[in-house]
């Protein structure tokens, strides 16, 4: 049986100040019962001897692990599963963030409330001028709410134990680090969970501070360069595709379907219309009714100027009119346009069609 209790495994790089605030910060705002897995790589003395003294304080129920060498991320986050065996939750956490009050008694809760979801990342942007906990207070009104995501980020990325057991840890083709957090993001997706950010809960991220001074820029743009080939030969390429739609209604799940599979979705709606689902790859962009078919047609035309990866890939409508609207236009239109009479017989198009020209795609990486 799992324990209530939430096991964050801190894979660390000498960055004292850094991972003075993260662990500060949690042993001050967390309630909820956690343990520290911490993974000193560094070899700077002055953290070690923080990390021990923390971890011999009794202030923290904390597990300390001092590797012959530098681990790495992918496998400094192996080596701390390897170790959480029976909590309800892991958490994967980078050093350079610092934890807000409530976080885990929210991703908690939000986990509670749908089974579907399977890994979570917090709130994570924090508003020039503001402080951690002025931030945190502000999304208290969105206790609860989540949105699906494409990928929940390695920062602070916290998945349920029966995730874990599933899909084991990250893979080591990424190591040592970049594309883990996605790959394992979408192994979760391809085991029927949802990914989801957790309005209400923050937790900052200051960004890749401990990996810029830790690695050549160089070295990391070959790493994300060579990383990405494994990773988008193994998931295909993000399509964009547009839908323009008259049965609105009946979209939620060709939506979460085209955004389950990572492609970027634009929404052309009327104002006032409601899009039935949302996710951080759906961009709604809602016009004037008397003048929807020519601002629809202004925004499609627009994608001719735009580089290769950022054009159309396809355009999607059941609205007969806004297809007769465009037909004399379509030779000059920079995408396919598929017009189907129902968003059934129109789903079926679109997965049939992004499923090939994603397999066409992953067939030509190198």
């Amino acid at each position: 049986m799992n324990v209530k209790r939430c096991d964050i495994i801190l894979p660390t790089c000498g960055q004292t100040a850094l991972i003075k605030d993260c662990i500060e910060s949690l042993i001050k705002s967390t309630r909820y019962p956690v343990r520290l897995i911490a993974i000193d790589n560094g070899a700077s003395e002055e953290a070690s001897s923080y990390l021990k003294e923390v971890s011999g304080s009794g202030r923290l129920d904390m597990v300390l692990i001092k590797p012959p060498e530098n681990l790495g991320w992918i496998r400094s986050i192996n080596e701390g599963l390897a170790l959480s065996k029976d909590s309800e939750f892991v958490s994967f956490q980078n050093d350079d963030t610092v934890f807000a009050s409530g976080w885990m008694e929210e991703l908690s809760d939000v986990f509670a409330k749908d089974a579907g979801i399977g890994i979570a990342n917090p709130e994570w942007e924090l508003p020039e001028g503001q402080d951690v906990e002025t931030r945190a207070g502000e999304l208290k009104k969105y206790a609860g709410q989540t949105v699906d995501m494409d990928w929940c980020r390695g920062h602070c990325l916290v998945v349920k134990r029966e995730v874990v057991d599933k899909i084991g840890g990250l893979d080591p083709v990424y190591i040592p680090v970049y594309y883990d957090d996605r790959d394992y993001s979408l192994k979760a997706i391809e085991a029927g969970y949802r990914c989801v950010k957790a309005k209400g809960a923050f937790v900052y991220h200051i960004r890749n501070v401990t990996m810029k001074k830790t690695m050549h820029q160089q070295k990391i743009s070959a790493l994300m360069e060579r990383n990405g080939r494994i990773f988008y030969k193994r998931w295909g390429y993000p399509l964009r595709v547009v839908f323009a739609l008259s049965d609105l209604a009946g979209s939620k799940g060709i939506l979460r379907k085209m955004c389950m599979d990572q492609n970027k979705v634009v929404v052309l709606s009327r104002k006032g219309d409601k899009v039935p689902y949302e996710h951080t790859n759906i961009k709604i962009l809602g016009f004037p009714g008397a003048f929807f078919g020519i601002a629809a047609l202004l925004y499609i035309m627009s994608n001719r100027s735009r580089k290769h990866q950022k054009k159309t890939d396809f355009i999607f409508t059941d609205d007969r009119r806004f297809y007769s609207f465009l037909k004399p236009f379509m030779r000059f239109i920079p995408a396919d346009v598929i017009f189907r009479d129902s968003v059934a017989s129109l789903a079926e198009e679109a997965v049939r069609l992004t499923k090939e020209k994603k397999g066409k795609d992953k067939g030509s990486i190198v």
